[in-house]
């Protein structure tokens, strides 16, 4: 970035303000503009703030989501492969048939989704 360049005004005004180019700080209307201004800065700057805090919680919330969708999708990969491996093996026994019941069932009440 480039440095500021100074100019004749900015050289020329003292450090209280009395510039006839600058606002005096003792104006009430400058004192009302500037304190409403602060109030608006300090605003946005909350708001801002916020939004950030609400999509990080967003983020992890999603995450954690998308971890528990993968269980699901590797349990359900699981029940089909075994369901595919019974039905090619031709299982007639009662453990099969358990087995497939449990299945199609549904998730255990034990299981924490």
């Amino acid at each position: 970035m480039p440095a500021k360049r100074r100019t004749a005004n900015a050289a020329s005004t003292s450090k209280n303000g009395d510039s006839p180019l600058s606002p005096r700080a003792d104006d009430p209307a400058y004192q009302e503009k500037r304190k409403k201004n602060n109030e608006a800065v300090q605003r946005t700057r909350e708001k801002t703030k916020k939004s950030a805090e609400e999509r990080k919680k967003r983020i992890d919330d999603l995450r954690k989501e998308n971890a528990a969708l993968k269980v699901k999708i590797e349990q359900g990969e699981k029940h089909i492969s075994t369901l595919r491996d019974l039905i090619i093996q031709g299982e007639k026994t009662e453990d099969g048939h358990r087995i497939i019941q449990e299945i199609l069932a549904g998730p255990d009440p034990d299981d924490n989704d």
